[in-house]
């Protein structure tokens, strides 16, 4: 599962996506919906000065990961998941948390912090965590294609893998070290590295945390394609934003606020996942997704012709690039496949397609 926090003008939305290994969005496991509150100016300064480490992880804002690391393995009790994370969940409350609960999380580094150490109050053989895992040992590599971003050329790129053990030490600016003994949490640290990088390009650079076991090369390899998934919770999002525009809703109270991006998360999710199940399992029949009137009225508008009752149910492929004629896709031969964001153009239009044919129907002349 995946879980990140997507920002509003009005609210954040902190969600929980469930994520097949295959890259299948299943749906959300947990959901938080929240404003924040606007500190004075003082408070401000002295959470600046502080760096937010004199409060418990239950007074911050970043309590959000815990609570959906709990209420997703609430949500999926009979099923083992795997919490992926961006850098904003690398918090030792956090792998605490997990390795209490003994729940598989991967989550990537955002912090150089001192580990491996005996004692946290001790300054003697302090080790950073970036400068172990570029001292362990490589143990191969992978070639990859880096499609063009941000100005950057598109590139073929070669990338070591080094992983192995170390021990996270609880922060000695931990509030809880004044009333209890925290852990040291044993943990596995994959590194990602691209070497003999081209001028122009930045340099890919990952450093994962998991505290499943990775022993071998192939099991490496495995969390690096985990944590790629990722990105599926970015779609997700632009899904919301871009396609859904929730940004432009205007609703009187927050109540009403947190109803209405409630209904459209659920939206977003079935049509990511439409856009999804169209690539990996194309040959399905398209009534695991569509009505019989539904796909005989898409049917009709695309081939200016009624299908009789010797017509069979096209398949999900046929009827999503359909879809996605309607919104505005060409579907000429070397075009890429449909994204979800003309897809939710062309089912608004299969909306008012079906509800006009269907209103035409309930009403007979004579």
């Amino acid at each position: 599962m995946l879980a990140t926090t997507l920002s509003y003008s009005l609210a954040s939305q902190h969600t929980t996506l469930a994520i097949s290994a295959k890259g299948l969005p299943l749906g959300m496991l947990d959901q938080k919906i929240y404003a924040r509150t606007e500190l004075p100016k003082e408070q401000k300064e002295m959470k600046k000065k502080s760096h937010g480490n004199a409060l418990c992880i239950e007074d911050k804002e970043s309590i959000k990961w815990l609570e959906s690391l709990e209420n997703a393995n609430k949500a999926a009790e009979k099923t083992t998941v795997v919490t992926v994370c961006d850098r904003e969940a690398d918090i030792y409350d956090f792998f605490a948390l997990a390795h209490r609960l003994n729940k598989p999380v991967l989550i990537r580094a955002a912090q150089d912090r001192n580990v491996n150490k005996a004692s946290i109050y001790t300054k003697k053989n302090k080790q950073k965590l970036w400068d172990v895992v570029e001292d362990m040992p490589c143990t191969g590599s992978i070639t990859i294609e880096v499609p063009a971003k941000n100005n950057q050329p598109a590139r073929i790129v070669n990338l070591d893998i080094k992983f192995g053990e170390f021990m996270m030490n609880p922060p000695r600016n931990n509030i809880k070290n004044r009333t209890e003994v925290l852990p040291n949490i044993p943990l596995q640290a994959i590194y990602v590295i691209e070497k003999n990088t081209s001028s122009e390009a930045v340099p890919l650079e990952w450093l994962l945390i998991t505290n499943l076991t990775v022993d071998t090369f192939d099991e490496a390899i495995e969390k690096i394609r985990w944590y790629c998934l990722r990105w599926r919770i970015e779609v997700f999002h632009k899904i919301l934003k871009s396609g859904l525009k929730v940004e432009e809703c205007r609703l009187s109270s927050g109540e009403r606020l947190i109803r209405y991006l409630s209904v459209m998360s659920i939206i977003a999710w079935r049509i990511f996942l439409v856009t999804l199940i169209a690539r990996t399992d194309p040959n399905l029949p398209c009534t695991i997704l569509l009505e019989e009137n539904e796909w005989k009225v898409l049917y009709a508008k695309i081939n200016k012709i009624f299908p009789g009752p010797k017509i069979s149910p096209p398949s999900i492929k046929e009827v999503i690039t359909w879809i996605a004629k309607l919104g505005g896709y060409l579907a000429r031969k070397k075009d890429p496949a449909p994204g979800p964001i003309v897809i939710w153009r062309g089912w608004r239009r299969l909306f008012d397609l079906v509800y006009g044919w269907e209103l035409a129907m309930s009403h007979t002349c004579g």
